[in-house]
């Protein structure tokens, strides 16, 4: 069975559910609450002085898996890369967490950060291990060997999971040159897929997306990207072709043995979507069956989940394959437009409660 690499909040209940799962999981990964804002997610209206007390504590109930800091921003302000004190700051806030609970690494994708934080001298360093995040987007051994060249200047210790490109979850060829090439430069490493994003393939909006998230966390600008994307992004691209949504890179809890020999393990995202939609997520990869709304386990559509109901069970059993196989070029085919109008239908328009917003 592949094991789960998830997000962690601060949630007491949350915590005794991940420990009542811990045979499951691989690790758990979470942003430092304190300090500048250096993971790659918009933070709004958060009581920052209660996470940082609560996140301790919550940490410590699950003791057994591994855990890993997000630094996973697309860029910071440039003085910052120079603020001796403040990176150090920030790795004195991982250090209290390595005494505490146990960290084993971090999570990043700013180059121009890891060079910084090297460069502070800090003893914490040589004991963490430099992950590369999702959007430094490997789907090549080249990218891959870069990155590795680049890491073997620094003091960090080699990452023992890496988590490929997205897109490469629907060319398992690809996949398999580049698990095969982590493999022979580093024998004990973990290849782990993100699986349940929910974006575009190859989506042409996501490095300037990642870019006016990091922006608008310096505080320079408001947040504007839920909006921009409503109008203009993926979210307007899946409202006027809610099928195209099929092609998205997302992997199936039922279409996770194809991947044996190749991955080693699934990485899930949704920590801004809160308990209810990560117990959920979890439980059904955990199981590899959910017999409800695929849509209710991606992290990304969420509009389109409101609209549309795509009944999991319907997908049947060859829709990894027609997915995996087809050439991408979609203005001939029909093969998405014709899984979903067999598996999906329009939701009644309805107004969620108070409690699901918890």
């Amino acid at each position: 069975m592949m094991k789960l690499s998830v997000p962690f909040i601060p949630d007491e209940g949350y915590a005794r559910f991940l420990t009542r799962h811990a045979s499951s999981l691989s690790s758990i990964y979470f942003p430092l609450p304190s300090g500048p804002v250096t993971d790659a997610r918009v933070r709004i209206g958060e009581d920052l002085a209660a996470e940082t007390r609560d996140l301790c504590a919550t940490l410590s109930l699950v003791k057994a898996i591994d855990k890993y800091v997000l630094m996973n921003t697309r860029f910071m302000l440039p003085n910052v890369y120079t603020n001796n004190t403040l990176l150090s700051g920030i790795l004195n806030d991982i250090e209290h967490l390595d005494k505490n609970i146990g960290i084993k690494g971090i999570v990043l994708s700013d180059m121009y950060l890891l060079r910084a934080l090297d460069q502070t001298g800090h003893a914490i360093v040589p004991r963490l291990e430099l992950v590369p995040g999702i959007n430094t987007m490997l789907d090549s051994p080249g990218k891959l060997f870069s990155f590795f060249e680049l890491l073997a200047f620094s003091r960090f210790k080699k990452p023992a999971r890496i988590v490929p490109d997205r897109a490469l979850n629907r060319t398992p060829e690809k996949l398999a040159v580049l698990s095969k090439a982590a493999q022979n430069y580093a024998p004990d490493i973990r290849i782990e897929l993100l699986a349940n994003e929910g974006c575009i393939y190859q989506c042409p909006f996501k490095l300037s997306h990642d870019a006016h998230i990091s922006l608008s966390n310096t505080g320079l600008a408001s947040e504007t990207t839920f909006q921009m994307n409503q109008n203009l992004g993926c979210q307007a691209y899946f409202n006027f072709r809610p099928h195209a949504f099929l092609k998205s890179p997302f992997i199936r809890p039922e279409d996770i043995h194809h991947y044996q020999g190749i991955a080693y393990g699934i990485k899930l995202c949704g920590r801004t979507r809160g308990v209810k939609f990560l117990k959920r997520c979890i439980s059904a990869y955990v199981k590899e069956y959910f017999d409800g709304n695929l849509l209710d386990l991606m992290d990304t559509p969420e509009i389109l989940a409101r609209q549309w109901h795509i009944d999991n069970t319907r997908l049947g059993t060859q829709f990894f394959t027609s997915l995996t196989s087809c050439t991408k070029m979609c203005k001939p085919c029909k093969i998405c437009s014709k899984i979903f109008n067999q598996a999906s239908w329009k939701k009644d328009i309805t107004f969620k409660s108070y409690k699901d917003f918890q």
